[in-house]
């Protein structure tokens, strides 16, 4: 079992994209975290593609932080469970 911290962040909005650059900039950063930082995004259809794969491919949130780049390490998924 790893001692490292798990890091994720509930919610893809302005604010919660905002969050992920930061935390996912830091936890690659230092070695106290997992490398992996979580977003759980509300799924939406954005030009008839999935919020999701558009984080996961492009590493921005088009519709809620558009023009700032997400770190590589942040990963988003639409199922909190």
């Amino acid at each position: 079992m790893s001692d490292k911290v798990r890091v994720c962040i509930v919610g893809s909005g302005n604010w919660g994209s905002a969050i992920a650059k930061i935390v996912g900039a830091n936890a690659k950063r230092l070695a106290t975290f997992e490398d992996r930082v979580t977003m759980y995004v509300y799924e939406e259809m954005i030009d008839g593609k999935k919020l999701t794969e558009i984080i996961n491919t492009t590493h921005e949130n088009v519709k809620y932080l558009p023009g700032h780049k997400l770190p590589e390490n942040v990963v988003s998924l639409d199922r909190l469970v």
